[in-house]
């Protein structure tokens, strides 16, 4: 959604690996969650052979370096609709969640701000597919 406000090749690749950790969180990347996947790819013009997973990494691995705040609240935004994509926020991806808003120095405020419009936007695509399918 808002991906293509990423310009460097280095910070989409990033947020793939990133995204590839999170839907990785609970052991099971849902078919929600691969199509998510696919569309940040897509979003962000990168080919699944520019991108390598390495396992194991770490969050500071990832976006440590990462000092833009705009760029931090796109990727935390973006993680969080791609957490609640399969409909199941468990422990692990609580986790990775809080620790990516500590990584990131995110105020309590900005991440219920986040988290809000996250759920708003979770509900609204509820409502279209009910809105497209009862019609």
């Amino acid at each position: 959604m808002f991906l293509n406000f990423i310009q460097s090749k280095e910070h989409k690749i990033a947020f793939l690996e990133l995204a590839h950790v999170v839907a990785n969180a609970d052991g099971y990347v849902h078919k929600k969650e691969q199509n998510y996947l696919q569309s940040y790819m897509n979003e962000m013009d990168i080919q699944p052979t520019e991108v390598q997973f390495t396992p194991g990494k770490r969050l500071t691995d990832i976006v440590g370096s990462l000092n833009d705040e705009h760029l931090k609240n796109i990727f935390f935004a973006e993680i969080l609709l791609l957490i609640y994509a399969d409909g199941d926020y468990n422990d692990d991806e609580k986790k990775l969640t809080e620790d990516l808003k500590k990584q990131f120095g995110l105020s309590d405020q900005t991440y219920e701000t986040i988290k809000d419009w996250v759920s708003r936007m979770d509900q609204l695509k509820i409502e279209g597919l009910k809105l497209i399918l009862n019609t």
